[in-house]
């Protein structure tokens, strides 16, 4: 669908449709739950969560272009999303709760520090590229 496959480019153009409804997932949560204490950490953790699956399927589809088994991609990517569902929230909790930071900026900057540190885990991991052809014997 897009061009450059697997680019950072790439990566923020889709990164800008999960992010929306990551924001959307977050902002449900935030109305529905209490919005003192530890609350808007834990809206967070099910945005990202919920989040996670969505992203795995734009970012297969139209970041790295893969054509890797999904056996493989869901688990990998997984794997990968709970590191950072794991980090971000504790960096959620610390900003908006011992810094005291709105919640809104500290989904911001937390979404920006965190879409990065995924963009190369995706890459490096769950996506990155692989040479499946058998060896040639002509070597």
């Amino acid at each position: 669908m897009l061009r450059n496959s697997g680019t950072f480019r790439q990566y923020m153009i889709t990164a800008t449709l999960n992010s929306a409804f990551f924001y959307m997932v977050w902002e449900l949560c935030y109305q529905l739950l209490p919005n003192d204490a530890y609350w808007p950490s834990v809206s967070w953790a099910i945005a990202w969560m919920v989040g996670s699956y969505f992203a795995h399927w734009t970012h297969r589809k139209w970041t790295f272009d893969s054509n890797r088994d999904t056996s493989w991609t869901i688990p990998a990517s997984m794997s990968v999303y709970t590191v950072g569902w794991v980090g971000s929230t504790a960096c959620y909790y610390i900003g908006s709760v011992s810094i005291g930071l709105n919640v809104r900026l500290v989904w911001i900057l937390n979404s920006a520090l965190w879409g990065v540190l995924n963009y190369i885990g995706q890459r490096e991991i769950a996506f990155k590229n692989i040479n499946i052809s058998p060896p040639s014997t002509d070597e």
